[in-house]
């Protein structure tokens, strides 16, 4: 038994999962993000059970509820971290979440010559009609797929006020993401749902909005730009 989603190359090289439950999008979704990305230590890159994860996630983040599929409505993995995660046995693989997840690499990549080290290719999900967060999901493959882009973010954050850096900085742990995507985070939700990033508890003095407002134009203006380039 599968969840009923739908794939879409939307760019080159980058492919877009839609599933409308958004119960199902986060579990379908959950292991293989986590394995990527998480906070934690001996989930991120390992073989772990999703009981695990469940009763880590909830301690830390969910005062002792599993709010992962209420938490989190995007998601995207590298190709070559896909890859790396279907080689993986995890001794509680085979769930509905699994077998969907399988057969999402599987259409992907069912013709394996076309993707390589020098040819990489993204994974991005989201709900059918979220633009928002599917804009904000771009943002993470770009900043992968294309070393222009990705120095021209850097560049752009560096010129970041460093008090505001500090607090989206801050608001990203607490939020559960791992230290080493707090730019390519900072980017993503700057270009597209910079409220959540402020959590609505921040209030930006003129300097601080001034410097806000400038580097937000710059990102947005870097995306478009990058992503006309490529169609």
């Amino acid at each position: 038994m599968k969840v009923n989603y739908k794939l879409k190359e939307i760019h080159p090289r980058i492919f877009l999962v839609t599933i409308k439950d958004t119960y199902d999008l986060a579990m379908t979704f959950c292991r293989l993000q986590e394995y990527y990305e998480s906070p934690f230590k001996q989930i991120r890159n390992k073989t772990f059970t999703m009981t695990e994860f469940q009763r880590l996630y909830a301690k830390e983040f969910g005062d002792g509820i599993f709010s992962y599929p209420a938490d989190w409505a995007g998601f995207n993995v590298p190709g070559a971290v896909f890859d790396d995660f279907m080689s993986i046995n995890f001794d509680d693989w085979g769930n509905e979440y699994d077998f969907t997840i399988a057969d999402i690499h599987w259409t992907v990549t069912k013709e394996e010559e076309e993707f390589n080290d020098e040819n990489p290719y993204y994974i991005i999900a989201a709900g059918p009609d979220d633009r928002e967060t599917i804009n904000h999901e771009i943002c993470h493959a770009l900043y992968y797929l294309d070393q222009q882009y990705k120095e021209k973010v850097d560049l752009i954050i560096s010129e970041l006020n460093v008090s505001l850096f500090s607090h989206f900085k801050t608001g990203l742990l607490n939020k559960g993401y791992s230290k080493g995507v707090i730019v390519d985070e900072i980017n993503a939700y700057i270009c597209f749902d910079s409220s959540t990033i402020f959590g609505g508890l921040y209030k930006m003095n003129k300097k601080e909005k001034k410097n806000f407002n400038e580097i937000q134009t710059k990102l947005k203006v870097l995306f478009e730009t990058t992503l006309s380039a490529r169609k």
